[in-house]
């Protein structure tokens, strides 16, 4: 008798396993984003000023289309990058690596979209700043998934009046 119960047990148990198999609904699948699309949400910036005596981090998309993407004025904690057709300031969270005129090799800012990353090596010295090779610009959304950008760019200053 006790193996009769058990048996009915073990039909009851596997019946309800096999019905949840049945009525689950699948798992939609996340719709594909290229990583064009992630570029073309990162838009072109218009053309920076920066006053006597100021200094700024200008980097470019390294691949066609060509487009400067981002920029960050020296001596603030501040950046800016076109993100699905708006300007939006970035606020600086880490600065790491090596120092890079006012700018460190590796820096993370954060904005309302997630977390950008820029990273780059130090290349030739130029009159008033410097290029920068090997960069990338690493978009961090807030679900988690991250592009990477390979950029280029400079660290330049504008001249103090006389």
């Amino acid at each position: 008798m006790p193996s009769l119960r058990l048996s009915h047990l073990a039909m009851i148990l596997l019946s309800g396993a096999v019905f949840t198999a049945c009525t689950s609904k699948p798992t939609p699948e996340a719709p594909t984003i290229s990583a064009s699309d992630v570029i073309n949400r990162t838009g072109e910036l218009p053309p920076q000023t920066l006053p006597p005596g100021a200094c700024g981090l200008f980097l470019w998309t390294n691949g066609e289309p060509l487009r400067f993407i981002f920029f960050a004025k020296a001596g603030t904690d501040t950046a800016v990058m076109e993100i699905d057709g708006e300007q939006r300031e970035l606020r600086l969270t880490s600065s790491k690596g090596d120092l890079f005129g006012q700018f460190m090799t590796r820096m993370t800012y954060a904005s309302d979209q997630g977390n950008v990353g820029v990273s780059f090596s130090a290349g030739e010295m130029l009159d008033g700043g410097q290029r920068i090779e090997d960069g990338r610009l690493s978009l961090v959304a807030k679900d988690g998934w991250e592009t990477m950008i390979p950029v280029f760019g400079l660290s330049a200053c504008q001249p103090e009046s006389r």
